[in-house]
């Protein structure tokens, strides 16, 4: 295994860590991110726990880059800093930024931040970059919030992670074939209600592809 390689974007104070890049193969650019709550307060390359941990998992499933971005760039080491500061000091100007180009260029997402997701309803303003992708998690808290990555113990499952926008899609779809169903006697229709029901976004992709 190469030495992993690192490329932190910060803004220009160092306040906020936007993104950690990691690199440790020259031919395998698989790339998983990973979406967590913080960035605890570090010398620029040296990692904390749950950077350790991230790093660690993406090289045990095959991935050769790992990104990870968070709810909150701001650094710090508490969350109850973040509940002191107002939701543009906590989050960053560009967290949005950065959390969308992760997404969209990752094979895999892995969202991990824990409880702190309630903070400024910051988890259903995430959710919206999620659509369209294979997003997991480590299980739920009790509060339904995905586990957060230092809870998580050896040999811990990911499971899919259902974006609420997928979730609508999936049953407008659904309700769409049903009616399809009703007006052309429904039997003849099953195999693509059952389509819809395996792969809804495929479906929704072939359907706008017609009008296109």
């Amino acid at each position: 295994m190469d030495a992993v390689k690192k490329e932190v974007i910060f803004d220009e104070t160092g306040t906020y860590k936007y993104s950690l890049l990691c690199k440790w193969s020259e031919v395998n650019e698989r790339k998983l991110t990973f979406i967590l709550s913080f960035p605890e307060n570090t010398y620029e390359y040296s990692d904390d726990t749950a950077v350790s941990k991230c790093i660690e998992l993406a090289q045990k499933w095959g991935f050769g880059v790992l990104e990870i971005v968070y709810l909150f760039s701001y650094q710090t080491d508490h969350v109850s800093f973040l509940r002191m500061l107002s939701k543009e000091e906590a989050v960053g100007t560009r967290t949005g930024e950065y959390i969308q180009k992760a997404v969209e260029d990752a094979e895999l997402v892995v969202v991990a931040w824990g409880d702190h997701g309630s903070v400024y309803n910051r988890q259903e303003e995430v959710e919206r970059f999620l659509k369209h992708k294979p997003v997991y998690c480590f299980g739920k808290t009790k509060q339904q919030f995905p586990r957060h990555i230092l809870s998580v113990v050896h040999r811990t499952e990911l499971q899919k992670y259902e974006v609420p926008a997928n979730r609508e899609e999936s049953e407008e779809v659904s309700s769409f074939i049903e009616d399809i169903d009703q007006s052309f006697g429904g039997e003849d229709y099953s195999p693509i209600k059952q389509l819809t029901e395996e792969e809804p976004l495929m479906f929704i992709e072939d359907i706008a592809s017609m009008y296109r």
